[in-house]
């Protein structure tokens, strides 16, 4: 019945124009322009009744920044990457907290260490994980201070001293210690990689920050270091990613111990923000 009245009001509309513009009769051209309107409208209704049909839906790829197709039908083609709409693993639930103020990357570690079978502790990986001892000393308005890619800058028990975090860089080396070639950095792949992870049972270590979406512009400084400037925030943070579903991010927080979700495309943003930075076991 669409692609009748389709037709119809197309026909319509070019014998309407055409006799309009052979007599000029001003109801023709009104006769026209309702056909035209008709011909618009239907025009929508049939393209909305097709693509229903199809059974298609625009998913947003966070990795490449656009919306693209894919279909509901699982044997029909897939154009983003196969990784089950949800899924959520038990990990342990360490707190950072009292000893380890600055401690939430060498805590989140921790969680995903035991998640596989080591009886490891927080304590031990703060001892263990490697420092920069690069002094704080400010000059001429810049702050000159460690590399948190070479290792973990300034204090991380307490806030009363300067003091940073740590990279992926120094906690993959220390995962490998452990780990062995079971550990694995997944730092730079897209977020559908982590997911694929996870979706195995595998919950992931992320660098990201304490707010869960992208931060501002002025929460970020720039530090001198032995190697060259380096971009800092003190929102930075650490968390063990443990699932996902279309809306949300799973993960245990080591800030209070707790499990948590945030919103998963501003959490996703806020990842590539800190420079996709990732740890796991597999």
């Amino acid at each position: 019945m669409l692609i009748f009245l389709f037709s119809i009001s197309f026909i319509m509309v070019f014998f309407l124009l055409y006799y309009y513009k052979l007599y000029q009769r001003k109801i023709l051209r009104y006769a026209a322009m309702f056909y035209l309107y008709l011909f618009i409208t239907i025009g929508v209704l049939l393209v909305s009744f097709i693509l229903s049909n199809l059974n298609i839906q625009w998913v947003y790829a966070e990795e490449e920044n656009k919306y693209i197709i894919t279909y509901h039908d699982s044997q029909a083609k897939q154009l983003i990457p196969k990784v089950p709409l949800k899924a959520n693993n038990q990990a342990p639930s360490i707190q950072q907290y009292p000893e380890l103020p600055r401690g939430c990357e060498v805590t989140s570690l921790a969680m995903l260490l035991q998640f596989h079978g080591l009886e490891i502790d927080k304590l031990t990986l703060a001892d263990q994980i490697k420092k920069d001892t690069t002094s704080y000393q400010e000059k001429n308005g810049e702050i000159y201070f460690g590399n948190p890619n070479k290792g973990f800058v300034g204090s991380m028990f307490s806030l009363d001293e300067p003091g940073y975090g740590v990279y992926h860089e120094p906690l993959y080396q220390l995962t490998k210690d452990y780990m062995g070639n079971s550990a694995k950095d997944l730092t730079s792949q897209p977020f559908t990689e982590v997911m694929e992870f996870i979706a195995n049972k595998q919950p992931v270590v992320i660098i990201t920050n304490i707010t869960y979406k992208p931060l501002e512009e002025e929460q970020f400084q720039t530090w001198q270091t032995p190697q060259g400037p380096v971009e800092i925030t003190h929102k930075q943070h650490a968390v063990l990613v443990t699932g996902y579903d279309s809306s949300y991010i799973y993960f245990n927080d080591p800030y209070d111990g707790k499990a948590k979700k945030a919103p998963k495309q501003p959490f996703i943003a806020a990842w590539e923000q800190m420079g996709k930075q990732a740890i796991t076991v597999h």
